[in-house]
């Protein structure tokens, strides 16, 4: 005789039976709409030929500079006045790309690609670790590919991506070891190095591991640190000492950008849109999630928030140092899913509390594939724009002479290098670590063949920290003895105006 609560069982298996294929398909559906929105994003990175942002044209010509010859962390006293801010890994894989005979834009964005998709394939495996199911292994690769932040830096040729994928790569080789116990500790090493060499920043993942093994197994723990520790000192004192001091001149000391507070507002602002979502859906199963091992992502996530605090306020600094908090949000709200024992709830159609953080996953999902089709749009834009002013400014390029140029796409392009970059320049000079005589002199006697500034020095202008200019003194000897040819509309701002020297200059 069938019993009651026989009874009940059976019909909750026939209804989570009826709901699983409801819930997979789904899933589909979403992973559809991104694979659409990653096509996208890749057709219009292979066909732009210009810069996706400021920085990426700097770090495309620093690489082109060393893969010509021209070397790589440049002394701050003489020609080229060019900060190369970054570690060398990636100017190392960029610089090999572009001697290979690729483009340096295609050649660091490909670079990037390939760490973005290494970060899903990592997510995957991660959450495999700490939950031990595939439906939450594949929210997490969905929520991943459905950020727009992510895509929108993965195709962009600068460090970030790289970075975060070593690091991400390192707290799965760690989870292996803490989780499983298996002997990944080496490994884990590895990859904190690599992230640490591709972006200096790259310290949340290794401290989180640290702290970690600390409270479980201190004397893992130093010996991890003081491994890791010492081989980081080790290759920066050699690499200091090939580069005659040049290489921590320009990672740290050059590197010390001047902060606007204001700018973390407008960090907040972006994260909230963008991934706030997720912080309640990572804060309603925190409780529970950190009695397991998944707590390590949390200390992990509390680690990248900090990191991200610390320098998201720095003049120039944009939305790419949201990146790796980002994905360890996203590691986090999936663990807390399973802490809640989400999905065997939505497949029972329970009416618990607990299914109610559907609703911010799907906002999260809304919001990002929204904002995907503008930002892909703006991009196309600013490509023909880039351009139009590309083709009407080589004429005046033709010389190959000196140039100073707040438009560094032009100099990937048109020069292929750099002489003076006017933002860093600019910043070092007002810190006291430039001596800006040098510059002025050259600018008085007209040794630079072209100027192209953003600014039609004839009218007054705002001074603004984040514009790529040059210092007043230069703007005033640049008025005295250059006088302006053209002005070329441009992706920015009013265009670029170009000055050439006065004839009584150039005698």
């Amino acid at each position: 005789m069938v019993t009651l609560a026989q009874s009940e069982a059976a019909s909750g298996i026939r209804r989570q039976a009826s709901r699983e294929p409801w819930v997979r398909r789904f899933l589909l559906f979403v992973s559809a709409i991104a694979a659409i929105a990653a096509l996208c994003h890749l057709g219009l990175m292979l066909w732009a030929q210009h810069e996706f942002a400021q920085p990426e044209s700097v770090v495309a010509a620093q690489s082109m500079m060393l893969a010509d010859g021209g070397g790589i962390y440049h002394s701050l006293r003489d020609y080229p006045y060019t900060v190369n801010a970054y570690m060398p890994l990636f100017y190392g894989l960029e610089a090999a790309f572009i001697k290979a005979g690729m483009g340096a834009y295609h050649a660091g964005r490909l670079i990037s690609l390939a760490a973005l998709l290494g970060i899903f394939a990592t997510v995957w495996r991660l959450l495999l670790v700490y939950t031990g199911s595939r439906y939450y292994a594949w929210t997490g690769v969905l929520l991943c590919a459905s950020t727009s932040l992510l895509f929108a830096w993965g195709t962009v040729a600068q460090v970030d991506t790289l970075a975060v994928f070593f690091s991400i790569m390192a707290f799965y080789q760690f989870s292996r070891y803490e989780v499983r116990g298996e002997k990944t500790l080496l490994w884990t090493a590895a990859c904190v190095i690599a992230a640490v060499f591709t972006k200096q920043t790259a310290i949340a993942c290794p401290t989180a591991i640290f702290l970690v093994l600390l409270f479980e197994r201190p004397k893992v723990a130093l010996q991890f640190g003081a491994g890791v520790a010492g081989a980081v000192l080790m290759l920066v004192l050699g690499i200091n000492a090939a580069m005659n001091g040049h290489f921590i001149e320009n990672t740290v000391m050059a590197n010390l950008n001047p902060f606007a507070w204001e700018k973390l507002g407008q960090h907040l602002h972006y994260f909230m849109i963008a991934s706030g979502q997720l912080v309640i859906v990572a804060a309603a199963g925190l409780t529970k999630a950190v009695r397991r091992p998944a707590k390590a992502l949390f200390v992990y996530l509390a680690l990248a928030v900090s990191v991200l605090g610390l320098t998201a306020p720095k003049i120039g600094s944009d939305s790419n140092y949201q990146i790796e908090t980002t994905v360890v949000l996203i590691l986090c709200a999936c663990a807390a899913l399973h802490a809640l024992d989400f999905f065997p709830l939505v497949f029972r159609g329970s009416k618990c509390w607990i299914t109610l953080v559907q609703i911010p996953l799907l906002i999260h999902l809304v919001l990002n594939f929204r904002i995907t089709g503008p930002f892909l749009a703006m991009r196309f834009a600013r490509e023909q724009q880039f351009r139009q002013e590309t083709a009407a400014l080589q004429p005046y390029l033709a010389d190959n002479g000196r140039v100073i140029s707040t438009d560094i796409d032009a100099m990937v392009h048109l020069h292929g290098r750099l002489d003076v970059e006017p933002l860093i320049y600019t910043i070092l000079v007002r810190g006291g670590r430039i001596d800006p005589g040098q510059v002025r002199h050259d600018i008085a006697v007209g040794a630079f063949s072209t100027i192209i500034l953003y600014q039609d020095l004839s009218r007054p202008f705002d001074s603004d920290p984040e514009l790529q200019s040059l210092p007043t003194a230069q703007l005033d000897e640049i008025r005295n003895h250059y006088q302006l040819v053209r002005h070329i509309p441009g992706p920015y701002l009013d265009g670029v105006f170009v000055y050439k020297p006065l004839r009584e200059a150039i005698r």
